[in-house]
This record gives C-alpha cells, sequence and structure tokens, in this order.
C-alpha cells in the first residue's frame, strides 16, 4: 500500500475512488441543517448545527479516527464503520448515533460521505493536525480490517 513519500496537499485516499455524494458539508445535508459551520481542532472536525426538532445549537466534535475509517470507504467495499456509527445505504453516508441533544434529548446526526471525510482529514494533514504516526496506524486497522497484510 505504500506509495513513497507523500508530498504536501497529496491525496492519502488516493486508492479509494471518489463519488459524488454530499452529506452534512454539501447538498440536501444542508437543508436538513441550516446554518452548519465547521472548522478544524486537533481533537477532530468540529460542526456546529442546530437540532432539528428544539433548535438548540450544538458543537459536534468528529474526531480524526473516526473520519479516517468513514474515509476509507468507497464503491464495491462493505462499509466499515467506527464504534457507535451507522451506515445509511439509501444514501451511502455514515453517522454518529449516539449524540443525543442536550435540551430535548433527540439524535444530533451528522451524516458524512467518505468522500467529506477524505477530504476534511486531507485537509488536517496538510495543516499538521494529525501526526503522520496516528495515519501511520489508522492506516494499518483499515488494513486488518479489510483483511490485507501491512498498512
Amino acid at each position: 500500500m505504500h506509495k513513497g513519500a507523500r508530498i504536501n496537499g497529496g491525496d492519502y485516499f488516493d486508492d479509494i475512488a471518489q463519488r459524488e455524494d454530499a452529506g452534512v458539508f454539501g447538498g440536501l445535508g444542508v437543508e436538513d441543517y441550516e446554518g452548519i459551520k465547521e472548522s478544524i481542532s486537533p481533537d477532530g472536525l468540529v460542526i456546529r448545527m442546530n437540532c432539528r426538532v428544539c433548535g438548540k445549537q450544538h458543537d459536534v466534535t468528529l474526531e480524526w479516527q473516526e473520519l479516517f475509517i468513514v474515509g476509507s470507504n468507497g464503491p464495491g467495499l462493505s462499509p466499515m464503520m467506527p464504534p457507535g456509527w451507522t451506515y445509511s445505504e439509501n444514501n451511502a453516508k455514515l453517522y454518529p448515533t449516539n449524540i443525543p441533544c442536550s435540551k430535548c434529548g433527540d439524535k444530533l446526526c451528522p451524516q458524512v460521505t467518505p468522500d467529506e471525510a477524505r477530504e476534511r482529514v486531507n485537509d488536517a494533514v496538510q495543516r499538521s493536525m494529525i501526526p503522520p504516526q496516528a495515519l501511520a496506524g489508522w492506516r494499518h486497522q483499515v488494513a486488518m480490517y479489510r483483511g490485507h497484510q501491512g498498512g
């Protein structure tokens, strides 16, 4: 799997075919969550979103390891999900299932496509938010899950 030294601006998911779907960051996802804003932190991607039921605003952090796992999905692969996430076959999106609204208790579901996850992880790598050793470990985990040797 190793293809040599990575260059600045490289795509760390270049071995997975790109998709045209959009999740919480584009398309119909934005209509569901008006006013979504995102920011990158050392802990992960922070999504500011409103509860669909009561409208309370929340900052939801999707950890980098979770997004790496989501980004490792692609056409022809069985869905691989981080713990506490689920996959929607209807729209090929993944989302965490255990984030309740602190006001009404309804579930917050920031849906993410593999394309979006890859884009955000690549951006975080370029900004030195994810250590190279973490990437290597995650790639190894994904390879082992997929039944391959090495990483």
